[in-house]
């Protein structure tokens, strides 16, 4: 089971798109298990995979409590741990609750009516504390979305300490699967070209090559519960996801061997 976090503690950089988009192609274009977990008392995520998100019957916090459960079955290979408000109250408990949500893991994956996962994806909120941490902690790979403006150096830099954080204190063995230019709108070509080659010269090949474009169709697919590869899968938006995760499969092939 390989597990992602999706994270950067700046907002407004489009986490909860990559992490829709990447479990639904994972799943449903390379078939593999996939458990999506919304680490955000927003809820966001959980609403973009919902008819009905009240009627919500497995919860993150239940993995924060390290109680019994099981993921809701959202399509043929995509599983659901859900969110809402209520799980804002993590951050209220006892540091040790961060090291809750990789133990829940290991227990839902062993005990799945089917079978294990083949990748787990965290959607994380953004901002620093505990369920940051905890994402932290659980995963094996942190995948951060960037927008090319003037301020995501400064949020890189405070991101990358947290990651340095976790690794010295309780996830030796977590590592940076890449940084992916997210968001890129052409309405200042000049600015976000320079402030994409800037990331590139300052963290080299941990960007990937594939960037995503802000686009109305990429916008409206979470309201319709379909990943950009169903909504407009002649599009250029679905080219460019396909490429984002064809390039993150091979750099854990690339890891693991």
């Amino acid at each position: 089971m390989i597990t992602i976090a999706v994270a950067n503690q700046k907002g407004g950089v489009g986490k909860t798109t990559i992490a829709f988009n990447l479990s639904h192609i994972l799943a449903d274009v390379h078939k593999q298990k996939v458990l999506i977990v919304d680490n955000d008392p927003q809820g966001n995520l959980t609403s973009s995979l919902l008819d009905d998100p009240s009627k919500l019957h497995a919860h993150t916090l239940k993995a924060y409590n390290v109680e019994p459960f099981r993921s809701m079955h959202i399509s043929e290979n995509l599983h659901l741990l859900g969110s809402d408000i209520t799980l804002a109250q993590v951050a209220e408990r006892d540091f040790q609750v961060i090291f809750n949500l990789k133990e829940s893991m290991k227990r839902i994956d062993e005990s799945t009516k089917d079978g294990r996962f083949d990748y787990v994806v965290i959607d994380c909120l953004p901002s620093f504390g505990h369920l940051h941490l905890a994402a932290l902690n659980a995963a094996d790979f942190v995948l951060i979305p960037v927008n090319p403006s003037p301020y995501a150096l400064a949020g890189m830099k405070d991101l990358f300490l947290t990651i340095e954080s976790a690794r010295k204190h309780f996830n030796p063995a977590l590592k940076v699967i890449g940084i992916i230019i997210n968001q890129v709108d052409g309405r200042k070509p000049v600015i976000e070209r320079e402030m994409a080659q800037v990331l590139r010269e300052t963290y080299g090949d941990l960007v990937l090559k594939a960037e995503i474009n802000k686009r109305v169709k990429v916008e409206e697919s979470p309201a319709f519960q379909k990943a950009i590869t169903a909504y407009d899968p002649n599009g250029p938006a679905a080219g460019e996801f396909n490429a984002m995760v064809a390039e993150i499969i091979h750099r854990i092939k690339k890891y693991r061997h």
